[in-house]
């Protein structure tokens, strides 16, 4: 399959590109990184980290993020992948859906609906986390649907 349209084309670079940034984030905190680590993790009301993720939850996280990037050259068609085409459009499907829910959470501290917003975390993740997340969930669900149609 080849890239149809230019939109498909900016769409996979864009999320490529914030895909493969956040896995090297995802990676430098793993290793130690402290730059951004006060700001990545959701806090109380008082401003205390809800939890405190260890280097292999940062390599985990890295790694699905760097899988979804994959999956975003599958879906424009600049990478190959011996997998049938249904479960590469399920796994764009599912991939878009869970950036959208990430968005568009009504959870207490995170999403465009958050109930705790005046935390660092909660200014970022209104003005930074949350519209990327917004912006990877409908960049999926653009790519697998030109993909899925391409199949036709």
């Amino acid at each position: 399959m080849t890239v149809p349209y230019p939109v498909v084309a900016i769409a996979a670079s864009v999320c490529g590109a914030l895909l493969i940034s956040a896995a090297a984030f995802h990676v430098y905190w793993g290793l130690g990184g402290r730059v951004g680590s006060l700001a990545s993790v959701p806090q109380s009301g008082d401003g205390r980290k809800l939890f405190t993720p260890g280097p292999a939850a940062c390599f985990a996280v890295a790694a699905a993020l760097s899988v979804a990037a994959v999956l975003v050259g599958v879906l424009a068609g600049a990478v190959e992948l011996a997998l049938p085409p249904g479960v590469i459009v399920a796994a764009g499907a599912l991939c878009g859906a869970v950036f959208l829910a990430r968005a568009l959470s009504w959870h207490t501290y995170v999403g465009f609906f958050k109930k705790v917003r005046s935390t660092r975390f909660g200014r970022y993740d209104t003005w930074l986390f949350s519209p990327i997340c917004l912006l990877l969930g409908s960049g999926f669900v653009l790519l697998t649907f030109v993909f899925w149609q391409s199949l036709a």
